[in-house]
């Protein structure tokens, strides 16, 4: 199909980039919901939210305990264990007691019940992954407001610009092997747009994940199972899965653990993060920064052999992974691959179906339809001003 198209007029040299036959670029300073119709170009585009993360989970904490969540606050002193080995309760500093018979740890880092508890290994992917330390600080809204994410190379690792309406969230994702604190807070400092709100505030990570996302009768969920960058902000996802996938599989009340839930689970969360993980060393290694340390380190790695496949196949004839599901599809692959330089040697046979005049027509209808309809499109900041005021008034 359009891919197709788009190799072999790489192939073939013809003046064009994959960009002229995607809507989302060009459309990234104006909004519009979708359109349901597949025959129509406003299909083929989706959307993100940018949001203040400490607003939303609070949202979600006040949802839950108004449905009948209970929640109690307190610090856990110890994990009472049962005798085949389960969790039977948490023992609060209050005194006070948790029991139940299936645990979530959703306690970060510390993984209190599955890593430190039940002894589940970590798998450490530092050897493709080798940024460990963020600087985060969030600045005053700026006058050249861009409604996107925006992420930029730097020398040690990479920025991240996320505006919200109110202020913006900036950091520095960088590796302490190539770089110091010091030297990261100087380039953030020198790199944000706005007027600093708060002081830098140094995150400390290792990239990899479980050996097991649920041993037992306890399932981690979110940084308790795995971690890794947020150059894709991926952790949202990968939290969802873990929950959609619990969901399928929680045990009936009453009938116990079955061992093959669990191994099912932990076959899903296994696909989940190495493909995320795969699709993540993809924007590193395909780097064409030279003569930084970082850059060339991470270019010149040995690959994960998954994505050894997936560059092979693709340097091949233009074959695109395309999962039933996960959180990449064929499209995100496609914009990194090119949009790295990977460009195939050939392509799908199905482009021959056009000699090169067609194909080269077909991509300039593409581009015109594209421009007509970015044309008509109503600018982000206008859509915000007016769909959020609407809101608004509604929730008064």
């Amino acid at each position: 199909g359009d891919v197709a198209i788009v190799c072999a007029g790489h192939v073939a040299d013809l003046a064009l980039d994959a960009e002229d036959a995607a809507l989302d670029g060009p459309a990234a300073r104006k909004f519009e919901f979708p359109n349901e119709d597949p025959a129509s170009i406003r299909s083929t585009f989706s959307y993100a939210y940018h949001f203040d993360a400490g607003l939303y989970a609070e949202f979600l904490r006040r949802w839950a305990i108004e449905r009948g969540v209970l929640r109690i606050e307190g610090k856990v002193r110890d994990v009472a264990r049962a005798d085949n080995g389960d969790i039977a309760a948490l023992n609060l500093e209050s005194g006070e007691t948790v029991a139940g018979d299936f645990f979530v740890d959703c306690s970060g880092f510390r993984a209190l019940l599955l890593g430190q508890t039940l002894g589940v290994g970590w798998e450490d992917w530092s050897e493709w992954l080798p940024c460990d330390r963020a600087l985060a600080v969030p600045t005053a809204r700026a006058e050249d407001f861009t409604p996107f994410t925006r992420v930029t190379a730097q020398e040690a690792g990479w920025i991240w610009r996320i505006p919200l309406q109110h202020r913006t969230g900036n950091g520095y994702v960088f590796s302490s092997r190539f770089t110091d604190e010091e030297r990261a807070c100087e380039i953030l400092l020198g790199a944000i747009d706005g007027e600093p709100i708060a002081e830098p505030r140094l995150l400390r990570f290792s990239a990899g994940r479980r050996a097991e996302g649920w041993r037992g009768n306890c399932v981690g969920i979110g940084l308790a199972s795995g971690f890794l960058e947020p150059l894709e902000s991926t952790s949202i996802f990968l939290i969802q899965a873990a929950v959609h996938d619990l969901i399928t599989l929680m045990p009936a009340r009453g009938s116990g653990i079955d061992p093959r839930l669990a191994a099912e689970f932990n076959r899903l969360c296994e696909i989940q993060y190495d493909r995320v993980r795969d699709f993540l060393v993809l924007h590193y290694t395909a780097n064409r920064r030279l003569g930084q340390p970082l850059w060339d380190h991470v270019r010149s790695m040995k690959l994960p052999d998954s994505l050894v496949h997936k560059i092979a196949l693709f340097e091949a004839r233009g074959a695109v992974p395309n999962y039933q599901f996960g959180l990449f599809a064929r499209d995100s692959w496609l914009s990194v691959l090119v949009g790295q330089g990977i460009v195939p040697r050939t392509y799908d046979r199905l482009a021959d179906a056009l000699d090169l005049d067609e194909a080269e027509e077909r991509l300039d209808d593409f581009a015109s339809r594209i421009a007509l309809n970015v044309a008509a499109m109503t600018s982000h900041q206008d859509f915000i001003q007016s769909y959020c005021a609407a809101g608004r008034e509604v929730a008064a």
